[in-house]
């Protein structure tokens, strides 16, 4: 996803308020608020080009050509949000061909300023050598200082290579914190999975069930391991559990319903 602007911290006030409005009716009146929006990024409000630039890069080819020139305009103004929205657009072709090298490019320069979701872009490009030359050192680097500026994400990948002394010393205690200050439910799915292993901690069944219980929200994964985990007191909702991964694709999850020979649903398109 790319990164969208909740709030205009231009100096200008009229910029500000046509922001404000914009923002208020973009699935109400979305050529109002296309039009509002240019308006304040002809005021040098950043926030509004690149709002602008992420609604346009659904569009026309054209329209995705100026939300490119929104985002550089709105880093050339100093947003790091612009830069990393250029690396999101050359990451995965988006408005343009795909090119893993200007990726690369474009999330260091956002990164380097300070932008914690672009450090974890960076991150898993050094991690699977995309644009970058494969080096999960850097990769730590990046990751832990994304996790240290706020990130999820950043703070899960951390904790992943900390776990597995990849890229850094292995660090259980440290692994342990950084997936309980990420609390995504891919964090808790992973921390759970440690804790029914006993892998480097102490096995705690109840403890790995609450975490699963939370992250089955959400999470597919998840939701077929606490499947797993119930099945033997609980088929019914362990089935309901095995149905919900699969719909939302989990190979597992299809494969458990087809051994228990029951109907696998249909998958969800939107999760």
């Amino acid at each position: 996803m790319m990164d969208r602007p909740s709030e205009s911290k231009s100096d200008n006030g009229k910029a500000r308020d046509l922001f404000i409005k914009a923002s208020g009716c973009l699935e109400a009146d979305p050529d109002s608020t296309k039009t509002m929006l240019r308006e304040a990024s002809s005021l040098g409000c950043t926030a509004s080009m690149i709002l602008l630039g992420d609604i346009l890069i659904d569009g026309t080819a054209e329209e995705k050509g100026e939300a490119l020139k929104l985002f550089e305009k709105a880093y050339k103004a100093g947003d790091n949000m612009g830069s990393r929205n250029l690396g999101y657009c050359y990451a995965i072709g988006l408005g343009t061909d795909t090119d893993k090298k200007k990726a690369a490019d474009w999330y260091r320069i956002s990164a380097e300023a300070g932008n914690a979701k672009a450090q974890c872009n960076l991150g898993v490009l050094y991690m699977y050598g995309n644009g970058v030359e494969k080096d999960a050192s850097k990769a730590a680097e990046w990751y832990k200082r994304s996790s240290e500026n706020g990130y999820s994400r950043g703070m899960t990948n951390y904790a992943c290579l900390l776990r597995d002394g990849n890229g850094v010393p292995k660090d259980t205690e440290k692994a342990v914190y950084w997936f309980t200050q990420s609390g995504s439910p891919r964090a808790k799915r992973l921390l759970a999975l440690m804790y029914l292993s006993g892998t480097d901690v102490p096995k705690d069944v109840s403890k790995a069930r609450e975490l699963l219980e939370s992250a089955s929200s959400r999470d597919r994964k998840a939701m077929f391991i606490l499947g797993d985990l119930i099945y033997s007191e609980d088929k019914e909702r362990a089935v309901s559990l095995f149905r919900r991964s699969a719909e939302k694709g989990f190979d597992d999850a299809v494969r458990r319903l087809e051994e228990l020979g029951l109907e696998v649903p249909p998958k969800k398109t939107r999760f």
